[in-house]
């Protein structure tokens, strides 16, 4: 139990480092294509599934895929995992850096007989950011210089109850969605001279609700192949000031389906493609927040290399293109991402540490606009 505790807090160390490192400082400025609207999707996948860009999605029981995954969990699971991103956005000769940190994925779950059973909070949009700029403005006719700032923090979250049962060579699935969440904006004006003139600040919350709900299933036709596919309803979503609902849309609806393959030994190959319906949210915001729907696909691997204490050690890469929800200027932003990770055991088949790196390249049409990402991520997997 004591060398259990001792690799445990090793893992918590990692993350924790991970999170720190990507926490240092307050963002310079929006700098991001990928904070258009209202946010920037990471996907709901776990560590693991990141590795592959996602192509294990459907299979993944601790990502918000596909519920029918829900159904391999064996007596209980425990997942936390961290996630900082460091993004360059270049218009131009102009070049504006920023850093955000998620806590995107947080799941446990058990099983009851023969059905899985887990609970999760994944991150549907994530709009953290803020800019600086001089200014002017004028009092008492004479022209004072300000500095403006803008800042935006807050995040849809969808809480999941899911629950998949198996039998034979199929797997069914279905879950309980609920979308929650706020925006918080702050708008500060600041002036050189303070003992003459005091600083403006305005702030606005928005909170959000919604409910949805998600059906899968797999099937495994041989021994080395299994399909999947799952189908994400959505209900209503509303902005919300005060309990007061200012603006409803709907919470988007989805539809995924993958492949994977695992006649080679120790070595999965695996591809997903889904439709997302981000347009559904219009209406929820202005005419800045217009969505699009998106056409996304992966392709990736795992494979065993090496052990660790007498257990292998797991490998994985992948490559995928996304559509990203909301426009610049009425132009779409697509991503494309190179991804790669690998699975340690900590504590044997009790815990283990997961961990990835991508590399995402976002553009504009034409590539006036571009933004590069680093994105890190680390999850503690606990199986009592």
């Amino acid at each position: 139990m004591i060398r259990l505790q001792r690799h445990l807090n090793i893992g918590a160390a990692v993350i924790g480092l991970v999170i720190s490192f990507g926490s240092g400082g307050e963002l310079q400025s929006q700098g991001a294509l990928s904070t258009q609207g209202f946010g920037y999707p990471p996907g709901g996948l776990s560590t693991r599934a990141l590795g592959t860009a996602g192509a294990t999605g459907e299979f993944d029981l601790l990502s918000a895929r596909n519920p029918a995954a829900a159904s391999e969990i064996g007596n209980s699971i425990i997942s936390i995992q961290g996630e900082p991103e460091f993004r360059t956005m270049r218009f131009g000769d102009v070049r504006e850096d920023s850093r955000v940190q998620r806590v995107p994925l947080i799941a446990a779950g058990l099983r009851v007989k023969r059905v899985g059973i887990l609970i999760s909070s994944t991150t549907l949009l994530d709009r953290n950011f803020s800019t600086e700029s001089p200014g002017t403005t004028s009092i008492d006719g004479a022209t004072i210089p300000t500095l403006d700032r803008f800042e935006s923090r807050g995040a849809m979250t969808e809480l999941r109850l899911a629950g998949g049962w198996t039998w034979k060579s199929f797997g069914l699935g279905a879950a309980i969605v609920a979308v929650t969440g706020e925006h918080s904006v702050v708008r500060t004006r600041l002036f050189p001279d303070t003992l003459r003139f005091g600083g403006v600040l305005d702030s606005t919350r928005i909170g959000f609700e919604g409910l949805g709900a998600v059906f899968g299933m797999n099937w495994s036709p041989s021994k080395d192949l299994l399909v999947g596919a799952s189908w994400k309803v959505g209900g209503g979503l509303n902005a919300l000031r005060n309990d007061t609902t200012l603006r409803s849309a709907n919470v988007p609806s989805r539809v995924g389906a993958g492949v994977l393959y695992r006649g080679f030994a120790g070595t999965i190959l695996a591809a997903n493609v889904e439709r997302v319906q981000w347009s559904a949210m219009n209406g929820l915001g202005t005419e800045a927040a217009t969505a699009q729907d998106a056409t996304n696909w992966s392709a990736g691997t795992e494979f065993e290399f090496g052990t660790l204490r007498r257990f292998p050690v797991a490998w994985r890469l992948g490559y995928g293109q996304r559509d990203l929800p909301f426009l610049l200027r009425d132009l779409p932003v697509s991503e494309r991402a190179i991804h790669g990770g690998l699975g340690v055991p900590i504590a044997g088949q009790s815990a283990s540490l997961d961990l990835s790196v991508q590399r995402s390249l976002r553009r504009v049409q034409g590539d006036q606009v571009r933004e590069d990402a680093w994105g890190l991520s680390a999850a503690i997997t606990i199986r009592p």
